[in-house]
């Protein structure tokens, strides 16, 4: 392990998330959203080895109000959007997978078991996920995409944004 390599890599996810929320608070508040503050995040968990693990470190992420956070860990940046039950249907699950094929969902409340989770679960279709979603006792759902760049998060953010508003899953 050489310890430049780690501090490269950390102020680099550091350095592009202050980067991507400066430009999202000027772009999307004319949208509806409010874009807060980046801030350290403690005890999150990150899915390695076929597993979630706990981060005793922190990681940068900020919210965009009403309901989507976004960040960086050590494994990708990403993006995480809650929606209540009834608002998740079969055609926005199915619509969400494919443009976003690296995602997890699961549970505000037991957000450690996944009702889908793209490294486990392979091509199960949206309505097996609605299934799951319709038989948990979850009242709202997190949606979570993950991203090899920055510049990728920000096109998953705006297409995100768009499906959402077409789909009606925000509190706007």
């Amino acid at each position: 392990m050489k310890v430049k390599e780690i501090h490269e890599f950390l102020n680099k996810l550091w350095n592009d998330i202050f980067t991507l929320n400066e430009e999202l608070k000027r772009k999307l508040s004319r949208r509806g959203f409010k874009v807060e503050d980046v801030e350290e995040v403690f005890g999150a968990f990150i899915f390695l080895e076929n597993e979630w693990r706990q981060m005793s470190y922190p990681h940068p992420a900020f919210e965009i109000k009403p309901q989507i956070e976004v960040g960086a860990t050590p494994e990708s940046y990403y993006f995480v959007v809650a929606i209540p039950r009834e608002r998740i249907s079969e055609g926005f699950l199915s619509l969400f997978l494919e443009l976003f094929p690296r995602s997890f969902i699961y549970g505000s409340e037991n957000f450690l078991n996944d009702v889908y989770n793209w490294r486990e679960d392979g091509r199960i279709s949206p309505r097996q996920i609605l299934e799951r979603i319709e038989k948990s006792d979850e009242k709202v759902f997190q949606f979570e995409a993950n991203f090899g760049s920055v510049e990728a998060l920000k096109k998953g953010l705006e297409r995100l944004i768009d499906v959402g508003r077409e789909w009606e899953i925000f509190d706007l």
